[in-house]
């Protein structure tokens, strides 16, 4: 993280709220990880899926000073030479409602 901040981009389908920094909009284009699944079993009638990751889908190429903001699934395919790229840390530091929901988070994770 070495330029200087011009700003983050959320690139997750829906707003998040930082705690302190406000609320970024909804991605009109979310990054994601697009996979192909097979079915490899059947356990009482219930089709089970096998899972391979083949490529993230949206991921904006660096700009100087942007922070993207992706989700946890993707998170975990992000390159390991983008340290422009983050997700919402959503365990036991997020603020969350009555009924459990999350309505801020307090940091970011890798």
């Amino acid at each position: 993280m070495n330029p200087e901040f011009k700003k983050f981009v959320n690139l997750i389908g829906h707003e998040i709220t930082i705690s302190g920094h406000g609320t970024l909009p909804k991605s009109e284009n979310p990054c994601f990880v697009k996979t192909k699944q097979r079915i490899i079993a059947y356990l009482t009638g219930i089709p089970i899926a096998e899972t391979h990751f083949e490529s993230i889908e949206n991921l904006p190429d660096p700009e100087e000073g942007v922070y993207y903001i992706v989700n946890r699934i993707t998170m975990d395919f992000i390159p390991f030479n983008r340290e422009d790229v983050f997700c919402v840390d959503t365990g036991p530091s997020a603020i969350r409602d009555q009924s459990g929901q999350i309505v801020a988070v307090t940091q970011l994770t890798l």
